[in-house]
């Protein structure tokens, strides 16, 4: 009986690690984004018995650990407070992070019956505050963690990875636009940046060869330093004169800071006066002496 099950635990590994053989079970290739939840599937299931559902994760070729024992969460399993099973034997993972990337496999009573490859999205700024700003430069990398090696998409196929618009329409050919590093898991666009991009949204997205939109996520660039233009006609008649179109904060510094010199300027000159009194009356006195 040991002999059969180390016969299959090695037949199960082959049909993972080499192409072009053919295992009698499905295979789903699933995107999603860090920090969000998914449902991986598990197909061809004549009964809805879950008890008879394992489910196995592989990272790299190498088996992991088992997420599910006899339609049970293993306790053991560092996914173990983010992970459920569904009425239909599904496996559902909250709260996505880069090491959930990888493969996982659906078996019933030891044969596998689905694949699901998941790979997961993430979008990184490379660009400081200060660089958010016309004029500046946005460097964003996008990188897509595959079931095998993090952006290197090795083993992997059947998808591309691109910047596009807000609407998913791919960015058009424009001078100030330019990809670096472009690999297919590995995208870095750096945008020199015009003042209508203040709160625009810029999208990495997972495009099947389907041409179907498999995932996506969003960066928004919001400029918090901009140089507004100046009124050339209108002339402080002051330094302490403030324009109507600032802030209420820099309307009531502009209040407080006038008020702050007379009140300063009060107890200042009420000072001057007594120690001015003090002194003529000490001369006074000296007189009176000699």
């Amino acid at each position: 009986m040991t002999a059969i099950k180390n016969l299959k635990g090695v037949l199960l590994l082959t049909c993972l690690l080499l192409t072009g053989v053919r295992c009698k079970k499905d295979a789903e290739f699933m995107y999603s984004r860090l920090g969000h939840s998914t449902i991986l599937p598990c197909t061809k299931l004549v009964s809805s018995d879950c008890s008879l559902i394992f489910w196995t994760f592989y990272k790299g070729g190498q088996v992991l650990y088992n997420l599910v024992n006899e339609g049970q969460v293993n306790a053991d399993s560092d996914k173990a407070s983010r992970m459920s099973i569904t009425s239909n034997c599904f496996l559902s993972i909250s709260d996505l992070r880069v090491e959930d990337a990888g493969s996982y496999v659906c078996l019933k009573q030891g044969d596998a019956i689905t694949d699901v490859y998941l790979s997961l999205l993430t979008i990184t700024s490379l660009s400081t505050i200060t660089n958010l700003q016309p004029g500046g430069n946005l460097t964003l990398n996008c990188v897509l963690f595959t079931f095998y090696d993090a952006g290197s998409c090795k083993y992997s196929s059947g998808f591309n990875l691109n910047w596009a618009n807000e609407d998913g329409t791919m960015l058009l050919k424009d001078s100030r636009y330019e990809l670096i590093g472009h690999t297919r898991c590995n995208i870095t666009l750096i945008t020199h940046l015009q003042s209508d991009d203040n709160n625009r949204k810029w999208r990495c997205q997972v495009t099947t060869q389907e041409n179907n939109r498999a995932a996506f996520l969003d960066f928004t660039s919001t400029f918090l330093f901009e140089n507004h233009p100046t009124d050339q006609s209108v002339i402080p008649s002051a330094a302490t004169d403030c324009p109507v179109h600032l802030p209420i904060s820099r309307i009531a510094l502009c209040v407080a800071l006038p008020v702050m010199v007379i009140i300063v300027g009060f107890f200042t000159r009420r000072g001057n006066q007594r120690r001015a009194k003090a002194s003529a009356a000490d001369i006074q006195l000296q007189e009176m002496n000699c």
